[in-house]
């Protein structure tokens, strides 16, 4: 019976060729718009790491200032919970620095004219969230030796960036939730349809069937497994195409993305994006084929 009913249902998608071609073209576009979301939420996760990288708070020592005060000064800083890392940088490293990154400007010319090194020693803190900045600041703020040791202090709030972008994130996966909603919706409606006209079309033969006696599950499942079918290529389909696509244009992608590598994104989770598409098509392809048959069957 097991394999009556799939053969029914191969039947049924095979004479049904332009409304399946339909079917499965509909939920290859919802699945293209859900793993396009999955992919721009990675994108909006690889920015704001890439921008936590650059929050710090800067601490420049006075000139006067020795190298056992500095050391005394970041260790302190360093037992602070909030803390993940305190970078030193002395002053040949400051210079060199900006000699690399201004090689050829107007600043390397007056930097040899003045001869000397105008760069301050300084330690670089990272935090372990952008949110602890703020008691970062506020510790070395209320620190008794801080005003004697350090000449400035820069305290970038870039945080704040962060914060926009996790905002953001958060309307990009709600506005992503809606038009999930809306394309399954429109695939329902057309996997509805389908199958409606799939059985207006074989009316006849199914009263056959039920004259002689066939139970509702048979004359049910060959629609549904039409529809698992159309889910089915399309999920292929579009994991195929996003692949391919991910796979040539992965150079350009990334320039266009600020570095952000979509392709190997992609295969870090290529097991949670098929199995993502394959539950969509699957599970919009059974509820809408079965509520479709089951009004016909309660006539």
């Amino acid at each position: 019976m097991f394999k009556r009913i799939l053969k029914n249902g191969w039947d049924n998608f095979t004479r049904q060729g332009s409304l399946s071609f339909g079917n499965a073209f509909i939920m290859f576009i919802a699945i293209i718009v859900a793993m396009g979301l999955f992919m721009f939420y990675g994108l909006v996760n690889y920015a704001i790491e890439e921008v936590e990288d650059q929050v710090d708070v800067s601490l420049f020592f006075k000139e006067e200032v020795t190298k056992e005060e500095i050391a005394a000064y970041r260790e302190e800083i360093e037992n602070l919970p909030e803390v993940k890392t305190v970078t030193f940088v002395s002053k040949e490293q400051a210079y060199e620095s900006f000699v690399q990154n201004h090689e050829g400007d107007i600043y390397i010319e007056a930097l040899n004219i003045i001869e000397v090194n105008p760069f301050l020693p300084s330690i670089r803190i990272t935090a372990n969230k952008p949110s602890e900045y703020s008691a970062i600041s506020d510790f070395i703020d209320s620190k008794e030796d801080t005003e004697d040791l350090i000449y400035k202090m820069d305290d970038f709030r870039r945080e704040e960036v962060i914060e926009k972008i996790e905002n953001l994130s958060d309307n990009v996966r709600a506005l992503g939730i809606a038009l999930i909603i809306f394309f399954s919706f429109l695939t329902f409606l057309t996997t509805y349809n389908t199958v409606r006209l799939t059985i207006f079309s074989q009316r006849k033969e199914m009263e056959i069937m039920k004259l002689v006696g066939a139970s509702n599950a048979f004359i049910r499942w060959p629609y549904i497994i039409q529809g698992v079918i159309c889910g089915l290529i399309a999920a292929v389909l579009s994991f195929i195409i996003l692949f391919g696509v991910l796979y040539f244009a992965n150079g350009s992608i990334s320039s266009m993305l600020m570095g952000f590598n979509a392709y190997e994104y992609f295969l870090n989770n290529i097991w949670i994006i098929a199995l993502g598409e394959i539950v969509i098509a699957i599970t919009l392809s059974i509820t809408s084929s079965y509520i479709a048959i089951a009004k016909y069957l309660k006539k």
